[in-house]
């Protein structure tokens, strides 16, 4: 069987060495593993954000790869480390909430507490879970190591609420789920809800409504000739923008989720 690609995200950041940490891990069970570095400079302790960023990314990885998911500010605590399965992906990581727009968006064929510590790194530290049990468990999973040999089925998981998107009252009703590092605020509301939402009014124009502004969708990319625009993004999913600016600083958006609504217009 062919190794699985290992994915990994945190709010670890790159100035410390615990990423460094996590790889050296993984390659001490799996010296032949395939690691990609999905993203680590994450908003600490912001696990919400970190669901919603690992949602817009993880389709685009091949089938059977292990997502190692870290934002963990209870690490040590009473919180579990868990294994997620679904029809194409493995997700490893702690039982915070962080796979909740994967529960919601996937097929989950089981949550498993990962209890079976002779996979783990010893001795085990009370404070770096992602070495010492997130890394192995990746490790050995990517190898062929059979799921289930990991833990207990679990039915109990954490899910944090996820905003619904519905079309009523003559609009889309959906929320402004994340920021990228250019200030972008990402919804989400997606490309198969506007064409639901077009064949229902008949309506070809859109804007968004945010924070008592209303926000143009536009075609094309970034270059828009307004100073504050909505576009359908790479992840299929409309966000708010601006040319070479912060839109988060120019509607003042600090916490997500935030409550948006589109709606048809002439």
């Amino acid at each position: 069987m062919a190794e699985r690609l290992i994915v990994l995200m945190s709010d670890f950041g790159l100035t410390d060495p615990w990423v460094g940490q996590m790889k050296a891990a993984i390659y001490e069970q799996n010296p032949n593993a395939k690691i990609v570095d999905l993203c680590h400079n994450l908003d600490s302790f912001d696990v919400f954000q970190a669901g919603f960023k690992l949602y817009r990314a993880y389709k685009d990885f091949p089938v059977y790869s292990v997502f190692v998911c870290v934002v963990d500010p209870g690490v040590g605590g009473k919180r579990r480390p868990i294994l997620v399965t679904t029809e194409n992906h493995y997700f490893v990581g702690p039982d915070n909430g962080i796979f909740s727009f994967i529960y919601k968006n996937e097929t989950v064929r089981d949550v498993l507490h990962i209890t079976a510590s002779h996979y783990f790194k010893q001795p085990l530290s009370n404070t770096f879970h992602a070495r010492d049990i997130f890394a192995p468990v990746a490790a050995w999973l990517a190898s062929g190591i059979d799921a289930i040999k990991f833990g207990d089925s679990i039915d109990d998981y954490l899910k944090l609420e996820i905003p619904e998107v519905k079309i009523e009252e003559g609009k889309i009703k959906g929320a402004v789920c994340g920021k990228d590092k250019f200030g972008n605020l990402i919804t989400n509301i997606t490309i198969s809800n506007l064409k639901d939402y077009s064949s229902i009014t008949k309506a070809q124009n859109f804007s968004i409504l945010i924070k008592g502004k209303e926000v143009r969708l536009v075609g094309g990319g970034y270059e828009q000739k307004i100073p504050l625009f909505a576009l359908l993004n790479s992840s299929n999913l409309i966000e708010i923008a601006s040319l070479a600016a912060s839109a988060a600083s120019m509607l003042n958006v600090e916490k997500v989720p935030l409550p948006v609504e589109l709606i048809a217009t002439k």
